[in-house]
């Protein structure tokens, strides 16, 4: 794959973003350009490296070596080349075996920690593990919602998260009651089943609102 580069982008005044769009998923970060650009082609070692580990074929990008990559800056657009193009019937199941390995090896990372080790931060300006992974599960939901073509599709997205919730509290038995502290906040099964509740309404209500004020007071079917 001759066409592999790095792309380089300015995240903000105190960070820098560098991907290697040639093998979805290599990406990685750094206080200067040229830190966020040594740590990209790292992260491509590792990471096809995770994926071979995990029964992913590398036939496509094995023959890269990260350290003559060349560097661009990101496209104005924010897609790279080749992202504007449609989709054949393999990538879509090549993006799947990749996504399954990627998951399985994130929840092999994680699954032998205590609560106290999932709640720990190691320093102040640190996330803790749990909150690594809750930003992972919200931001799937944003990534997925971005494939909508409302309103001419039916919310597709809305209704999968909705069965995601549907199907966690359809297995729930009485036992399984939840009464712990996350993040020095104690959340109980009704806790959360009330603040999902509010949450929808909350917003529905801001919808409301919106759609009001854009001159459009339809009711609701």
């Amino acid at each position: 794959m001759s066409d592999a580069k790095i792309f380089v982008f300015k995240g903000g005044d105190t960070y820098w973003l560098a991907r290697v769009p040639a093998l979805p998923g290599a990406n990685a970060s750094g206080t200067t350009r040229e830190e966020a650009i040594a740590n990209a082609r790292k992260a491509f070692r590792a990471y096809r490296d995770l994926l071979e580990a995990r029964g992913v074929s590398v036939e496509h990008w094995k023959d890269i070596d990260p350290a003559k990559l060349p560097v661009e800056d990101t496209p104005p657009s924010g897609l790279f080349p080749g992202e504007d193009t449609p989709l054949q019937e393999h990538e879509v199941r090549d993006f799947l075996h990749q996504f399954e390995a990627s998951r399985a090896a994130l929840i092999s990372l994680v699954k032998g920690l205590s609560a106290e080790e999932l709640e720990q931060k190691p320093t102040e300006t640190m996330w803790s593990v749990r909150e690594a992974l809750e930003h992972i599960m919200s931001a799937d939901t944003e990534f997925l919602a971005k494939l909508e073509k409302w309103p001419d599709d039916p919310f597709g997205t809305l209704q999968a998260t909705h069965r995601i919730a549907f199907q966690r509290f359809s297995v729930m038995e009485p036992s399984d009651w939840v009464n712990h502290t996350i993040m020095g906040r104690r959340w109980t099964t009704r806790r959360v089943m009330r603040r999902m509740l509010e949450h929808e309404f909350e917003h529905y209500g801001h919808i409301k609102e919106i759609m009001a004020a854009l001159g459009s007071d339809r009711a609701p079917e």
